[in-house]
């Protein structure tokens, strides 16, 4: 158990710290965050001094645990990523594949998955198909423009 933990938390590294490569090549100050307890996974600084919040998960599955409905039930939270950066890893070939989505798209994606109309907890661990997130593959764009 311990050993699939290292895992876990060894593939988290390598999807956050993947995330700051790209926005570091695209101009973007980019900086992971540390501890067990935190609230983000990286924080971006832009040209006017904002920052901005990014979520990472990371998978080497063609699905990605999210947890979305579990922690951000109510559409307009406050305290919520401004960007989702979903990271899809082989470790065969040590190749990463990006699917760049603002909190709102995170959101419409996952009430598509479980076939809800409106925001709501939802019990157990929300999850996405990359099938499902193709139009958002690479979308860095969207990152640029907000933080600059």
């Amino acid at each position: 158990m311990k050993r699939q933990q290292e895992e876990k938390t060894r593939l988290n590294m390598i999807g956050e710290f993947a995330v700051c490569v790209e926005l570091l090549k695209r101009g973007i100050h980019a900086f992971v965050t540390y501890g067990n307890q935190k609230a983000a996974d990286i924080i971006t600084v832009g040209k006017d001094k904002r920052a901005s919040v990014i979520e990472v998960k990371t998978s080497d599955s063609n699905r990605i645990v999210t947890g979305f409905f579990q922690k951000y039930y109510i559409e307009n939270m406050v305290e919520c990523p401004d960007f989702w950066v979903l990271v899809h890893f082989d470790s065969k070939t040590l190749q990463a594949e990006f699917y760049v989505l603002t909190h709102q798209e995170m959101g419409n994606e996952q009430m598509k998955r479980n076939n809800m109309s409106e925001w709501k907890f939802v019990n157990g661990v929300d999850n996405v198909s990359l099938k499902a997130l193709l139009e958002y593959k690479g979308e860095w764009s969207k990152i640029q423009t907000v933080v600059g």
